[in-house]
Order: C-alpha cells, then sequence, then structure tokens
C-alpha cells in the first residue's frame, strides 16, 4: 500500500525542480505562510506551497478488492504585483504560474498524458476549480491550483 508522505514529497520535488518553477519562484516549500509573514516580504515572491486538504475518499470497486485512495492538495502561489507599471498586469505573472503547474505536472513530452510520481501513484492531475485573487486592489495576487492524487 503506498504511503502518504513519499507521495507528497514527490510532488513537490516535481514541482518545486521544474525548469520554469525554479527559475521563476523564489520561494518554495510545503510549510504554507500567510503572504504577510514571507520571510522577505515581497522579495520572497513569487513564492509557491504545497498544501495538503484535510479530507480524503476511498472506495471500494468490489468485494474482496483493495479500496481506491483519492488525495486531495494544491498549489498555492503569491506574486507580488504592486508596481507603478501599469503595463505589467497581475494576471500574467499568475498566469506563468499557472502554465508551469500545468507543464509540470502533464509534463509536455508524456505521450499518455498520465503522471505517476515515479510510479508511486496511479495518476496525478489538476482538478476543480483554480482560485484567484488577482491583485488589482492589494499588492499581492493569490493563486489556489487543487490537484488530485489516485492511489491503488
Amino acid at each position: 500500500m503506498a504511503t502518504r508522505e513519499p507521495i507528497y514529497a514527490a510532488l513537490a520535488s516535481l514541482v518545486f525542480n521544474y525548469s520554469t518553477i525554479a527559475s521563476t519562484f523564489v520561494t518554495t516549500g510545503r510549510f504554507l505562510k500567510h503572504h504577510e509573514q514571507l520571510p522577505a516580504g515581497a522579495a520572497s515572491c513569487p513564492a509557491i506551497y504545497l498544501v495538503q486538504h484535510p479530507g480524503e475518499e476511498h472506495f471500494r470497486t468490489g468485494k474482496g478488492i483493495s479500496n481506491k485512495r483519492t488525495l486531495k492538495c494544491a498549489f498555492v502561489m503569491y506574486f507580488y504585483t504592486a508596481s507603478a507599471d501599469e503595463s505589467v498586469f497581475p494576471a500574467s505573472q499568475c498566469n506563468v504560474g499557472l502554465d508551469a503547474i500545468d507543464d509540470a505536472i502533464n509534463m509536455p513530452n508524456n505521450p499518455g498524458n498520465v503522471q505517476t510520481l515515479g510510479g508511486l501513484v496511479e495518476h496525478v492531475y489538476t482538478e476543480g476549480s483554480v482560485s484567484i485573487a488577482e491583485g488589482l486592489l492589494q499588492e499581492f495576487s493569490i493563486v489556489a491550483v487543487p490537484i488530485t492524487i489516485i492511489i491503488p
């Protein structure tokens, strides 16, 4: 039976070490901080965190068959978007982060479009509504991308 911690560690490693994430984001981690508590404030941005959601789903497909488990988590991103330059749109920064997560998880060169974290899980994918609080009236934009992990 697959255990949770190696799965979350592999997902964090996959995304945080993806080239676009590594070259774009200043802060990465699994311990979510409020954007006002970032160690260097705006200089800590962009920041991305992997956050486990409470609750899991367990279901059985038949008698005597092992249950399937679905884990839920999210990548939460902060972007400092206060700028005197009005040609820099907060949404543009958010879109770069969203595209990078899509690419890291879906791996553009993956013919089956199935992310298994090296065989640890059956599939990892984005699922659900992405929450975007675009920083038009505040200094930070906040994005949360929901992730589903299917494990046998």
